[in-house]
């Protein structure tokens, strides 16, 4: 280099502009370094340009790990993704014995979260959404469900469980209020179910997960996971009746936090960004990343990030090949076919009698 100065550059990962210079580097032979310090999380690849056998694949091997018993966890952005996927992994695990085979449908509350300027927004408010107001005398909630929005002043009308009637300005919803999404659950023996906020009269509370062990008219018995105590939560069909509860199959990347699981994770390449990258690497000590590009360019950007070891550059690097699947063979000890190894252990067991 001109005045033979080193120069340093740190690759972030975040390309802003049509070219990277680090890219440029790269490809004209620079040494390039990496940070081996600390744990890192292994990865798998998994390539598949089709959507519908990249989630169906996803969902099959999932079911598989849960079903022998591993920690496991599905993840994917988008709550639509996260609906398709979840229903494909039910499927799954019914297939292997995880789920009963009979659903039993409940009412779910699901939390729509708002913020001081957003409790303003008459939009945020549907007909047969619920209501809660926190009662700081009682200590406890009381549940309504908004029976008309009134365009005109501005007005949400709410209706109690025997049908008083609660006339509130839109602009008078305080943070003593939480708005949820009712909607109809199906659950099975051996659900694992996400606790979505406090449920009255038992110990569980957001955050939280359990499993179904056993389905009754109008309860439900479940287990917290590692505890041999179970919880039985009173349900229903009407929306006075309804849970916070939601399948616990699927979540958004970075959801949960472990140290052992293994997290089967379908992400796009647009969303293979560092922040994505972090919250996959919290959520577990072994990813299976389903993407639909090849798994050269997936290999690439996972193998920048400090993370990150995928397996096949482990492969690479302790063998010096650059095909992958050669390390393998390479590592396989030396067999001789079955037929070869009778036709040379006859003379010698002869020899020996």
């Amino acid at each position: 280099m001109r005045h033979n100065v080193q120069v340093l550059l740190s690759d972030s990962g975040k390309r802003s502009g049509t070219g990277s210079a680090l890219t440029v580097l790269k490809d004209s032979g620079v040494n390039t370094y990496r940070w081996q310090g600390g744990h890192q999380t292994t990865a798998d690849i998994i390539s598949e340009p089709d959507k519908g056998a990249r989630y169906s694949r996803l969902a099959q091997e999932f079911a598989v790990s849960v079903r022998e018993g591993q920690e496991s966890v599905a993840q994917i952005s988008g709550t639509r993704e996260q609906s398709v996927l979840n229903g494909l992994i039910r499927d799954s695990l019914r297939h292997e014995g995880v789920l009963g085979e009979k659903d039993t449908t409940i009412t779910a509350l699901t939390p729509v979260w708002l913020d001081s300027k957003s409790r303003g927004v008459r939009d945020y408010y549907r007909e047969g959404m619920v209501m809660e107001r926190w009662d700081p005398e009682t200590r406890t909630h009381d549940r309504f469900v908004i029976d008309r929005v009134t365009a005109s002043s501005n007005m949400l009308t709410l209706k109690d469980r025997d049908g008083v009637r609660l006339d509130l300005k839109v602009s008078a919803v305080d943070s003593q209020w939480t708005l949820f999404r009712a909607e109809t659950l199906p659950v099975a023996e051996g659900e694992r179910l996400a606790v979505l906020g406090k449920i009255p009269d038992t110990r569980l509370k957001g955050g939280e997960s359990i499993t179904v062990m056993k389905v009754e008219d109008g309860q439900l018995t479940v287990q917290r996971p590692g505890q041999k105590t179970t919880q039985t939560l009173a349900v229903g069909a009407g929306v006075f009746d309804g849970i916070k509860i939601g399948h616990g199959w699927v979540e958004s990347p970075g959801r949960s936090v472990s140290e052992t699981a293994t997290v089967f994770a379908s992400v796009t390449q647009r969303e293979l960004d560092n922040a994505t990258l972090n919250q996959l690497a919290q959520s577990g000590s072994h990813l299976r990343l389903y993407s639909a590009q090849d798994a050269a360019r997936t290999t690439e950007k996972l193998s920048r990030h400090t993370a990150f070891s995928v397996v096949s550059e482990q492969l690479k690097t302790r063998s010096g090949e650059t095909d992958w699947m050669r390390p393998l063979r390479s590592r396989r000890p030396d067999c001789v076919p079955g037929r070869t190894g009778h036709s040379l252990a006859i003379p010698l067991l002869e020899s020996e009698n």
